[in-house]
């Protein structure tokens, strides 16, 4: 869509809203990302490995803590302020377009700032090793160009172009991957492992810092920083913020917790599992970012397409997270084994369980994200209350008698009440029925179960097919699912049409 021209020779914007509306955009879109997030995800699995197998066991736990740590900072960082100016992205004046743009990227700057002086100051005042509080001081660095960087790619995803962000984030892995390996060979110690990602962090933000001025994109941020901008800006997110913040730390609690009530090596036997559900994790926020992009612009004048929308990202979610068990379950000892070495293969229950709950995290995910597109964050913040408090108090009680193990039990336990609580939220506050498709839902948890049962089994008994059998399994949950769809018991993930009757 270009802009026109008005008799009097003004141009006339185009229609944003309508932009961002395009399902064929938000799918090039998403194409784009989850391309990049599979590059991405491959070479950092490969720098974890490295780093892995190049540092000691307790080495290896302070790494993870140190970026678990991180990750947590985004309760701080983001506060669901990209939710929230997404729809003033829309707008049809170029210059208050402008000026949310720079206020936006000003205020999370300021936001990444606070998340680094609060990480490094949870582990000085809580004494941790001076090595980790090093690690955290440089590292932490991470946390203040990613917010910015963050809050560029909500200017994008307001515009369906997320094809520079995706080539610029893969650039930016394989930046870090050549330092990471650099480092294992001529100076493998934990300061020097946690620089790399501090470079592609810088690499992302000053890729896209250039983009963004593009006159094409209509996004061009003003010289202007308007900071009584952020006061709207944070009241209106608050009830998401809230929710988000609980949220990550119901998700991140564990890993602190077993720092305190274990050991780094515990640390650093249980962050293996979450190697493979980060990256699910990751993959479900690429898919929902273009999702809530469409939600947004359909809500609340087209409400039988937001039902399509939200039902086919609910079967797709949820078709992902099944494929994603059957393949990793049953082979979970071997792979673990052959990436990471002998000494990790004893976290692999641990491991299914986070990828467990990672399946089950997508439908939170989008959950989250369908509420703030309708403006209805404030019913959320109550459920994330609950997980928190439920995954503290089952912590304290599984971690000192099972460890890493009980963590994992733990976080399935509070993930799988979460998805519960909230999509009965969900239908209680929203004004449309059947936003979730259950019964599809529910016969594919059955296959899974049996696929999955079925797949350990023959992984037990010819463990050097497990990685064909995860193959097949996989495929499997993907087939069975298409005969049920064939046969009519259950609707098709994809969606048939933009229009559906409630």
């Amino acid at each position: 869509m270009t802009e026109s021209s008005t008799p009097d020779g003004m141009e006339t914007p185009p229609d944003y809203r309508a932009i961002a509306a395009d399902p064929k955009a938000a799918a090039r879109a998403t194409a784009a990302v989850l391309a990049s997030r599979v590059v991405v995800a491959a070479l950092g699995w490969i720098g974890s490995v490295v780093v892995a197998r190049s540092l000691s066991p307790d080495g290896w736990g302070q790494f993870s803590f140190v970026f678990a740590l991180l990750g947590l900072m985004s309760v701080v960082t983001d506060l669901g302020v990209g939710r929230v100016v997404l729809a003033r992205l829309m707008d049809n004046d170029p210059e208050e377009i402008g000026r949310t743009a720079s206020s936006f990227l000003a205020l999370r700057t300021a936001l990444g700032l606070v998340g680094y002086a609060l990480a490094v100051g949870y582990v000085a005042l809580l004494r941790y090793p001076s090595e980790v509080v090093l690690a955290t001081a440089v590292g932490g660095l991470v946390v203040v160009f990613a917010t910015p960087s963050h809050a560029l790619s909500v200017l994008y995803q307001s515009r369906h172009r997320l094809l520079g962000v995706a080539i610029a984030e893969s650039l930016g892995q394989v930046v870090q991957l050549g330092l990471t390996v650099l480092a294992a060979v001529y100076a493998p110690t934990l300061l020097w492992f946690v620089l790399p990602a501090v470079a592609n962090e810088i690499f992302k933000l000053v890729t896209k810092g250039f983009g963004i001025r593009s006159r094409t994109l209509g996004l061009r941020p003003s010289r202007h920083i308007e900071f009584r901008r952020w006061g709207p800006y944070l009241r209106e997110a608050i009830p998401l913020a809230i929710g988000f913040a609980l949220t990550v730390a119901m998700l991140k609690i564990d890993v602190l917790m077993l720092s305190l009530l274990d050991s780094f090596d515990a640390v650093g036997l249980y962050s293996i599992g979450y190697k493979f559900s980060d990256m699910m994790d990751t993959f479900a926020l690429a898919a929902v970012a273009p999702v809530s992009t469409l939600l947004i612009a359909s809500w609340p004048h087209d409400l039988a397409t937001f039902r399509t929308r939200s039902r086919s990202a609910a079967a797709l979610f949820a078709l992902f997270g099944a494929m994603a068990v059957a393949a990793f379950w049953p082979s979970a000892e071997p792979l673990i084994r052959l990436l990471y070495g002998d000494r990790f293969e004893e976290g692999s229950n641990a491991a299914r369980l986070l990828v467990l709950g990672a399946a089950l995290m997508s439908l939170v995910l989008l959950g989250i994200f369908m509420l703030a597109s309708a403006g209805m964050q404030r019913h959320y913040p109550m459920v994330a209350v609950f997980g928190l408090a439920l995954n503290v108090g089952l912590n304290l009680i599984l971690i000192p008698r099972l460890s890493y193990n009980g963590a994992a039990i733990s976080t399935v336990a509070t993930i799988g009440t979460t998805v519960v609580l909230l999509w009965v939220v969900i239908a209680r506050s929203m004004p449309i029925e059947g936003l979730l498709p259950v019964r599809s839902i529910l016969a594919l948890s059955v296959i899974t179960a049996l696929v999955t049962g079925a797949g350990y089994a023959a992984v037990q008994s010819f463990p050097a097919l497990w990685f064909p059998i995860s193959v097949v399994a996989a495929g499997l949950v993907a087939g069975l699912l298409i005969l049920l769809v064939a046969l009519g018991a259950v609707e098709s993930p994809l969606p048939r049409g933009e229009k559906e009757k409630s």
